[in-house]
């Protein structure tokens, strides 16, 4: 449990970068002198991790000669005796003003506005690699460093991205094996979210501890899923025709909590394997539970496995969630863990999908969005 026997007290500061040289100056003192607000959002992964600098404008220099230019970047640190938050460079995407009384807000995304990442359409054909090849390919295309943080590495005969952006092809391929996409400070990052989930908690939070200041819990139980079966066509085996086909069923019992069928087509000249189902269950699931039927290409079993469980864990992955604001701490993150106490049957570990900090006139606040740990798969 943390208390707090004294205020803390946090300093912020605000980097001004420019583009075409590179070069940061230090506006912390400006921005001070007017700032009415300052807003961080942190993701865990898909969408762009977002800054906001509100402030008072009353002779109009911060929308005149004062104004940032788009593509230019913010940086902004927030730090008391319990951290930092670093937001990086943020690409300053938007600028608005508004009046009476004069306000100038500016925000910024962490993807630069002249990366094609996002918004460029391609099509093209991936053979014989593996996600991280793929994955690195894209970033070094697009201008950004890699890291691949997966135990496992998905292996492709076939991949194709047909009509998509390079960061919405990557997500499909990473949706499917399971694994996070996100971009932040340059660097175009692979996850595995469980792997997170394992950690330690960085923190525990106590309902009595005095700081938080206010939550809410959701839990549900009706759309909860018991299995996923994988319906997939073997493409890399044909059938070839012969007098009076039939059919026969043959089970194949595999290790783990999963299960395959397969259906044998027999005929004169040939005997070769064409439809496959796979199955990927929940133990902890009652019989009550939903099955979730996937229909999908697949080059093996063992990307079947992977699309199953991936699934499972998709569909039942927010089953307890929760908001929490407190008094600002930076060590609260998108993506660590923290324990939480005495909030009765919501007790127990869980990751950060999202935290915003923000800073204004009543003080420096943090607010998290959970969702209970699920280490199983």
């Amino acid at each position: 449990m943390e208390a707090l026997s004294t205020p803390l007290r946090t300093a912020m500061s605000v980097f001004y970068i420019t583009r075409a040289s590179g070069s940061e100056t230090d506006i912390s003192l400006d921005v001070s002198a007017d700032l009415l607000s300052c807003s961080y959002t942190d993701k865990i992964d898909d969408e762009a991790d977002e800054v906001s600098l509100t402030l008072k404008d009353e002779t109009g220099k911060w929308a005149g000669s004062w104004s940032p230019t788009r593509g230019d970047f913010l940086r902004v640190i927030f730090a008391n005796e319990r951290g930092e938050v670093d937001t990086g460079k943020m690409s300053i995407d938007e600028l608005r003003t508004s009046g009476r009384p004069r306000v100038f807000e500016v925000r910024g995304v962490n993807v630069p506005l002249d990366n094609t990442i996002r918004r460029t359409m391609k099509t093209r054909t991936f053979e014989q690699s593996t996600l991280s090849a793929i994955g690195a390919q894209i970033a070094d295309t697009n201008g950004l460093s890699f890291k691949y943080d997966c135990e496992d590495d998905p292996e492709y005969d076939r991949s194709d991205q047909k009509d998509e952006s390079d960061l919405a092809y990557l997500k499909r391929l990473c949706k499917d094996a399971g694994y996070s996409v996100k971009i932040f400070d340059g660097l175009l990052y692979v996850f595995d979210q469980k792997s997170f989930e394992s950690k330690p908690a960085v923190k525990t939070i106590e309902e009595s501890g005095g700081t938080v200041l206010s939550w809410n819990f959701q839990a549900q139980q009706s759309e909860r899923y018991k299995a996923v079966t994988v319906k997939w066509r073997d493409v890399s085996k044909k059938t070839r025709s012969g007098s009076s086909p039939k059919t026969d069923e043959v089970s194949l019992y595999l290790t783990g909590k999963g299960s395959a069928k397969a259906e044998v087509a027999k005929g004169n000249t040939a005997v070769k394997q064409e439809y496959v189902d796979y199955t990927y269950t929940d133990d902890s699931v009652d019989e009550s539970g939903q099955i979730y039927v996937l229909k999908k290409r697949c080059t093996n079993l063992g990307e079947a496995e992977r699309l199953a469980r991936a699934k499972l864990r998709e569909l039942n992955l927010r089953q307890l969630t929760g908001s929490l604001s407190v008094i600002g701490d930076p060590a609260l993150q998108a993506g660590t863990v923290v324990e939480l106490k005495s909030f009765g049957s919501f007790d127990g570990n869980f990751i950060v999908e999202s935290a915003s900090h923000s800073m204004s006139g009543s003080g420096y606040v943090t607010s998290i969005e959970v969702r209970r740990v699920n280490v199983n798969y």
